[in-house]
Formats: C-alpha cells, sequence, structure tokens
C-alpha cells in the first residue's frame, strides 16, 4: 500500500500553520490538476507538443510546493520530451503515467483532507 508521506509532503504549507490555507491550496489543486491533466491530454492527442510542454511547465509549480515528487519528476520528463519535440510515443506513455500518479496523489490527499478537516 502507498503511503501519502511517499506520495506529497506538505510540509512547506503546513509552515503556515493556518488549516484553512492549506485546505484551500490542496482542494485548488486537486481541482486544476485535473483540468491541466485533460488539457494536457487533449493537446497530445491534437499533436500540440507545444502545449504539452506548456501545460507541464504549469503543473510542475504546484506540484513541487506539495512536494509530490514522482508526479513532479514525471512533469518534468514530460516537458523535456514534448520541448525537444522527438519520442511522441514515449510522450504519450508519460501523459499517461501523469494521469495514473495524479489519481494515487488525488485519492492521498483528500484522505488527508478528512483528517485535518476534523
Amino acid at each position: 500500500m502507498i503511503t501519502e508521506q511517499k506520495l506529497f509532503d506538505l510540509s512547506f504549507l503546513e509552515q503556515m500553520d493556518d488549516n484553512n490555507f492549506t485546505i484551500e491550496v490542496i482542494v485548488l489543486y486537486i481541482k486544476d490538476t485535473h483540468i491541466d491533466l485533460e488539457i494536457m491530454k487533449q493537446s497530445f492527442d491534437e499533436g500540440d507538443q507545444e502545449s504539452v510542454y506548456k501545460t507541464a511547465h504549469k503543473l510542475k509549480s504546484s506540484t513541487g510546493m506539495l512536494q509530490a515528487n514522482t508526479l513532479f519528476s514525471i512533469l518534468e520528463k514530460i516537458e523535456i520530451t514534448a520541448k525537444s519535440g522527438e519520442g511522441i510515443s514515449w510522450l504519450d506513455q508519460l501523459v499517461q503515467e501523469a494521469r495514473y500518479e495524479f489519481d494515487q496523489l488525488k485519492a492521498a490527499l483528500e484522505l488527508h483532507l478528512k483528517e485535518i478537516d476534523n
């Protein structure tokens, strides 16, 4: 079983000592990342590697803030691959991996939200 500690580290946010702020950031991250990953997939399907690159770059910032290192690493690979314009089949696999990893992360974050909202 994957534990949330391996999927993310909220120590940066928790330094603020404001549960409401942490909750707001997590909720927005989940919502926005879901949308951006759908945009990334659609961009890939349309052959728009520039948009894939830009979306991955954007997602790296918020993912880095949550210290979701596995997803961050995948996004970094997507960014590099999309920017190079090579490895289309590899890029498709990476986009799928990002979506899978986000689903795992989202489940762990939602569990964490329940814990800190009590």
